[in-house]
C-alpha cells in the first residue's frame, strides 16, 4: 500500500470516530471479614486481588509499601459442597474469588495449617507479605481489590503497523492514551514488557507535523520523554510512531519499523 493511500484511508477513519486483561490492584484501608471485603470490591471494582504470578505478587508488594497490618486477598478454601476433601494440605481445595483455579501460591512456611470452619488466605507484613491462612468469617482484615483493566500487553515484536494489524484483528485497537488514567493502566503493562520499548496507537503525519492517535483525537494529554514529540520530526527514514519507554514509562518517538512489543485494548470505549 502507498503511503498516499495509506493516509488516506487513516484519515477516514480518523473523521468517523468521536473524537482502556489485566489487573490493577488497589490497597482498601478498612477492616472487614473477608465476605464482606468481597462485597465492597465487586461493588467498587473488579473482585478481590487474585494473584497468578510472582509479578503479580511483586506488583502487589508494591502498592503495599509504607502500610501496616494483614490483608485479605481472593483466595479461600471452596466449600464443603465444592470440595468433599477440603481439609488437608492440597491446592485443589482453594479457590479465587473471581473464580480463577490459577495454580500460583506464596504460602510462608507450614502453610496453610487449617482450622475451624471455612479458611481465607491474608497477606502478612512481618512474612514478606507471604500468605497465611485464617477464618474467612471471624476475622477483620484490611484488603486488596483489583481492576480488570481494558488492555492487554503483547509480548510478541511486530513493527507498528503489525502490531496495529494484529490488535484489530484479535481484539480492538492499539492503545490510545488520552488521559492520566490509561497512562496508568499502560504502565502496569509495560511492567511485563521484554522490550525496551512498547508501541502504542501514537502517529505522526510528516507533512503536517502532526501527532494523533489511532483511534481518532488529537494528542491533548502528553508524557513525552525529553527531546520527543514536541519538536520537527526527522521523516528522513519515513513517518514516525509512538511508544512508551519501559523504564521511564515517558513516550518516545521511533521508526515504524522497529520490533517492539505492543499494547492492545479491548474494550471498545477506549
Amino acid at each position: 500500500m502507498s503511503s498516499a493511500l495509506y493516509l488516506i484511508l487513516l484519515f477516514s477513519a480518523l473523521w468517523t470516530l468521536s473524537f482502556c486483561g489485566t489487573r490493577h490492584f488497589h490497597v482498601v484501608e478498612e477492616n472487614k471479614n473477608w465476605t464482606n471485603a468481597q462485597k465492597h470490591c465487586r461493588e467498587k471494582y473488579t473482585d478481590l486481588a487474585t494473584i497468578e504470578s510472582q509479578k503479580e505478587m511483586n506488583t502487589v508488594k508494591a502498592v503495599l509499601n509504607k502500610t501496616t497490618g494483614n490483608f485479605w486477598i481472593g483466595l479461600k478454601q471452596k466449600d464443603d459442597n465444592d470440595n468433599n476433601n477440603n481439609n488437608n494440605n492440597n491446592d485443589t481445595s482453594w479457590i479465587w474469588s473471581d473464580g480463577s483455579n490459577s495454580p500460583y501460591r506464596y504460602w510462608n512456611t507450614g502453610e496453610p495449617n487449617f482450622g475451624g470452619g471455612q479458611m481465607c488466605a491474608e497477606l502478612q507484613p512481618n512474612s514478606a507479605y507471604k500468605w497465611n491462612d485464617v477464618g474467612c468469617h471471624n476475622d477483620q482484615n484490611q484488603f486488596i481489590c483489583y481492576k480488570k483493566l481494558p488492555l492487554i500487553l503483547i509480548n510478541q515484536t511486530k513493527t507498528w503497523r503489525e502490531a496495529l494489524r494484529y490488535c484489530r484483528e484479535n481484539h480492538v485497537d492499539l492503545v490510545s492514551v488520552y488521559t492520566e488514567e490509561i497512562q496508568n493502566w499502560v504502565e502496569t503493562e509495560v511492567d511485563y514488557a521484554s522490550t525496551a520499548n512498547v508501541w502504542i496507537g501514537l502517529r505522526h503525519i510528516c507533512t503536517l507535523n502532526i501527532w494523533f492517535w489511532i483511534r481518532g483525537e488529537f494528542v491533548c494529554y502528553q508524557n513525552w520523554a525529553p527531546g520527543n514529540g514536541t519538536g520537527e520530526e526527522d521523516c528522513s527514514g519515513g513517518e514516525r510512531t509512538g511508544a512508551v519507554q519501559s523504564g521511564s514509562k515517558k513516550w518516545v518517538s521511533l521508526p515504524e519499523d522497529q520490533k517492539l512489543n505492543f499494547i492492545c485494548t479491548t474494550s471498545e470505549e477506549l
